[in-house]
């Protein structure tokens, strides 16, 4: 199983992101700020990160940090998403190490592409040629 770690200040933002996680398959854990976040990356390394960016130099700070572990191993995979358009602080992010920035409102379905076009999730048709 893919793992997952979500992070938002927001409570109920991140219940609904776990929900669409596990409806996808992932297994998901949850936390309220950046830095934990980096506590826990150095200790469990998940899969893939999906982070709020409302705080931007708690996620500057974290890609930072992510990206030398990234580079050995692969993971995480950091997914950032916004309330706000902002062009620039997007494209710095994904120069940073993010491998997508999402805008919200954005649904299961977007979610999923995204997951998909990052690499973190295979199509269901390359799945079926893996296993067999």
């Amino acid at each position: 199983m893919v793992s997952c770690l979500l992070i938002d200040k927001n409570a109920g933002e991140r219940q609904k992101l776990s929900s669409y996680m596990a409806e996808l398959g992932f297994l998901c854990t949850e936390l309220p700020a950046a830095r934990d976040g980096i506590r826990y990356c150095n200790e469990h390394c998940p899969d893939v990160v999906v982070m709020e960016a409302s705080a931007l130099a708690d996620a500057r700070e974290f890609l930072r940090l992510t990206a030398i572990s990234s580079r050995r191993t692969g993971r995480p995979i950091v997914i950032l998403y916004a309330d706000k358009p902002d062009f620039e602080t997007m494209g710095e992010s994904i120069l940073e190490g993010a491998a997508e920035f999402l805008l919200k409102p954005f649904d299961r379905d977007l979610l999923k592409f995204k997951l998909r076009q990052s690499g973190v999730m295979a199509d269901a048709a390359v799945e079926k040629v893996l296993a067999h």
